[in-house]
């Protein structure tokens, strides 16, 4: 573990950036990449210009991130100073961004490129400005030199703010320290063997937890980062194109994506020689998909499948595929072994079950996040004491995944949710949050949102509601839908009904809307 000495995450930069000054830290592909040196510079600019318009140590920096240099450095320039940044999304519609900037209080909006027009008014709506990264009006000297405030930063100050799926219907921000990601960094590199002239493709969006670790696993390790533009994600061809152009040695996503790749074709064999390993995570990938795309690149890549809340800073175990998995095409791949820097207890209720039983994963360690930001009582609803721990107070997080300890050979398999979330294209979905933002809409007096499987694992948000049905309608409640909600939340399908079925307790059976044909 190299980064056990630094107490904050500019430190731990620095180092990589004397090091391997003239290196690229960016690699864009047919675009301009930046050095090493140049993005420190770039970041210490952004971060004179922090303090100059008064952001300081603990306030909170929101970035509109398309993945420009300007994103990256500002990001960097938050951690000099100790402002925790928030990445949010452009495409989230705009109730949404405001619950979201209810939460955060952002100090500051920022942006790396232009952002939509219904970005900019639900913002201005919360009273707030974008400033464009590009078009500062405050002339600089990058080679100023910062107060010495700027190095008041400790490991226990929030880095980042990560917001995910709320069950009231409000999304929730993960906040994240210095610490914690230290500690990230320096088991993704022993664990992937990352170092100078490797290059990480950053598919994931930035607001999307797995970014988590394509930004600190690359340069914080000396590798470089190789920025894939979110429109890409819809043209496999020139996604594909780009990864192979900028050379890339390791590669992280969600295994639809991958999937996406494997169905339309544009892989084979010979596809991206520089690749050693593809990681895949954030949500299951069934093993006959899974076979598909080993058996066109398994016999020269390393295949890794990882799991993580992102309370937990993005990921807490990795699993390598090997043949051996395909003998039985049933289920999902195992989770493995916990990373050494996690403990974890499987529990039912506060009894830890034996191996072989399914129990909720609860997870301890020094990668457990902070908390959720500016939620008190969320927070304390999941990051609790560990009932066997009778000497002392020892914090875990209660990830709500059961799971089982294979008593054969001692690993962790998915067994299911407790609650209604689900993972849907990668992204942690509360159900909840959908019906909140149906119930909202006129003519509606009950709904109810599952998840129907189709194949393996993967399946699509499904709604069922009842109420004034001379009103309703499934295409206008859709695109009202669309209004509240960001494109991956969206039901596939709204069914109106007269009524909805109930269990025996009176509440509406789910259980018989999931099963249904």
């Amino acid at each position: 573990m190299i980064f056990h000495y630094l107490d904050n995450l500019h430190r731990a930069f620095a180092l990589q950036a004397s090091a391997h000054a003239e290196s690229p830290a960016l690699a864009m592909g047919t675009r301009e990449s930046i050095s090493f040196a140049g993005l420190k510079q770039r970041g210490e600019y952004f971060a004179l210009y922090l303090l100059s318009v008064g952001v300081n140590r603990g306030d909170v920096v929101g970035i509109f991130h398309s993945k420009h240099v300007d994103g990256y450095a500002v990001m960097l320039a938050c951690l000099r100073i100790g402002a925790p940044y928030v990445n949010l999304d452009d495409e989230n519609p705009p109730d949404r961004l405001r619950k979201i900037l209810q939460t955060s209080q952002p100090r500051l909006l920022v942006a790396d490129g232009p952002v939509s027009g219904s970005t900019t008014q639900a913002c201005a709506a919360d009273g707030r400005a974008i400033i464009d990264l590009a078009g500062l009006s405050v002339p600089l000297q990058a080679s100023a030199t910062l107060p010495r405030q700027a190095d008041a930063v400790i490991g226990s100050d929030i880095a980042y703010i990560m917001f995910t799926s709320g069950s009231t219907g409000i999304p929730k921000g993960v906040a994240i320290s210095h610490t914690q990601v230290i500690n990230f960094i320096a088991w993704a590199k022993q664990e992937f063997d990352i170092g100078p002239g490797d290059i990480i493709s950053n598919v994931n969006p930035m607001f999307f937890d797995n970014s988590v670790f394509d930004f600190y696993a690359s340069i914080f390790n000396g590798a470089a980062l190789a920025p894939v533009p979110r429109n890409l994600l819809r043209d496999p061809l020139r996604l594909v194109q780009q990864v192979f152009e900028s050379a890339c040695t390791i590669w992280f996503s969600v295994p639809s994506l991958l999937i996406y790749l494997t169905t339309t074709r544009t892989l084979n064999q010979s596809t991206w020689p520089a690749m050693r390993t593809i990681i895949f995570g954030g949500e299951g990938y069934p093993k006959p998909e899974l076979q598909k795309l080993y058996d066109l690149l398994g016999s020269r890549i390393r295949f890794v499948n990882v799991y993580g809340p992102t309370e937990c800073t993005c990921i807490c175990s990795a699993y390598d595929i090997t043949q051996r998995d395909f003998a039985e095409l049933a289920g999902l791949p195992p989770i493995g072994h916990l990373a050494a820097n996690f403990r974890g207890l499987l529990l039912d209720g506060d009894r830890q079950v034996p191996p072989g039983e399914a129990g909720e994963l609860c997870l301890l360690g020094p990668n457990v996040g902070i908390g959720y930001y500016r939620d008190p009582e969320r927070t304390r609803d999941v990051f609790v004491a560990n009932p066997s721990c009778t000497s002392h107070t020892e914090r875990m997080y209660r990830t709500g995944d059961l799971m089982r300890l294979d008593p054969t050979d001692g690993m962790l398999r998915f067994v299911a949710r407790k609650d209604n979330q689900i993972k849907h294209m990668g992204y942690r979905i509360e159900l909840e949050e959908i019906e909140a933002a149906l119930a909202c809409l006129p003519g509606i007096s009950q709904c109810a949102v599952v998840y129907k499987r189709n194949r393996g694992q993967f399946g699509n948000i499904v709604a069922y509601v009842s109420g004034d049905t001379i009103r309703l309608d499934s295409e206008q409640l859709a695109e009202k839908m669309r209004a509240k909600l960001p494109p991956y939340m969206v039901p596939r399908q709204i069914e109106i009904r007269d009524a909805l079925p109930k269990n025996a307790n009176g509440k509406i059976d789910r259980k018989t809307l999931t099963e249904e044909a």
